[in-house]
């Protein structure tokens, strides 16, 4: 997924989401085009992990030499975008109106949502993301990765059997680096350059039938030991890749949730309302009724225990676990519990 050319150009810009490998060629594009390499190592700082909103406006009013932009970039801004209520007004003023002569681009590892309270609903965020100047690189929704593995098969030259690339969305969740290793497989396997059926089940037979799908399929039902066998066997079977495939299957669910509680709390109740709020089509109506039921059982303030978890979870597969299974443990008997 390349960075759209008018976010590139932007000033200042967010990135966001969960696609680590979409981030890193995503903020390189961007100093690329913002960097002078002659002199960057005088008018580019990169702000630490955790860093306070006084060290990016002190970064941003150093100066440049003469000719050139002071760059700051943010890679891990997760901290200070976690409240919109909590921007100095400062910042604001700073984001709204940048000082001369000077770029920024902050970075969060995590998606942002939009709506009241959240960074993308609140303005200046809000305006950015009119003007282009918000790049999201993290899960796809439904039919964003359907919409992702059509356009990248047919730069790879492969052609979809009719409704795979939907079945194969469904199994593997929406990240896109996941997506792109999928399809690389396949582009091995398919020596007609067509994708059919026998290849989507070859190529990811653990970790579409024993991974993240039927991980997540037994946390719903809330078949508990069955979901540990999954995430057993999938952590076995790809160490590397399937800790943030499952996380991502989990953000899914766990975010429809949360969206759904904010849709009744601002009073939608037409079923129509509630799927366009999470985002499904009228053919996934079917899965309203178990969403409502999981909410009326652990209520608005359970759903955001839940993403709380999901992100704490995140940020341990990230770097603060010695391995991925104690989260992901905790995570599957949480959503278990919940859903089942």
């Amino acid at each position: 997924m390349s960075a759209p050319e008018a976010w590139c150009k932007a000033e200042y810009a967010l990135l966001h989401g969960e696609d680590g490998e979409g981030r890193l060629d995503a903020m390189e594009a961007w100093k690329a085009r913002h960097v002078d390499p002659e002199w960057a190592e005088f008018s580019l700082s990169v702000c630490a992990e955790g860093c306070p909103w006084a060290e990016v406006q002190n970064a941003l009013m150093e100066s440049a030499p003469l000719g050139t932009h002071r760059v700051v970039v943010v890679p891990q801004a997760d901290n200070l975008l976690a409240k919109a209520k909590e921007i100095p007004a400062s910042i604001k003023q700073i984001l709204q109106s940048p000082l001369s002569d000077t770029r920024l681009l902050l970075v969060s590892r995590t998606s942002l949502q939009a709506g009241p309270g959240r960074i993308l609903g609140s303005k200046p965020f809000s305006e950015w993301v009119q003007q282009g100047r918000v790049f999201k690189v993290g899960a796809l929704e439904e039919k964003e990765a359907t919409a992702y593995l059509e356009t990248q098969a047919r730069a790879m030259g492969l052609q979809f059997e009719s409704g795979l690339p939907q079945r194969l969305a469904a199994r593997m969740g929406g990240n896109p680096g996941i997506l792109r290793r999928t399809l690389e497989v396949l582009d091995l396997l398919a020596e007609d350059r067509r994708i059919t059926a026998s290849l989507v089940d070859q190529a990811t037979f653990r970790l579409g039938e024993q991974g993240a799908f039927v991980w997540s399929q037994a946390w719903q039902r809330g078949q508990l030991s069955q979901a540990l066998n999954c995430l057993r066997m999938a952590l076995e079977d790809d160490p590397e890749s399937a800790p943030l495939m499952l996380l991502g299957q989990a953000r899914r669910e766990v975010d429809r949730l949360c969206r759904l509680a904010e849709a009744r709390a601002a009073g939608l109740r037409n079923s129509q309302e509630l799927l366009e709020a999470l985002g499904l089509s009228a053919r996934q109506a079917f899965l309203l009724d178990g969403y409502q039921r999981t909410l009326d059982r652990i209520r608005p303030e359970g759903a955001v225990r839940l993403l709380n978890l999901v992100v704490q979870t995140d940020m341990d597969l990230k770097g603060t676990a010695l391995g991925p299974h104690g989260p992901l443990l905790g995570l599957t008997l949480a959503l278990s519990r919940a859903w089942g």
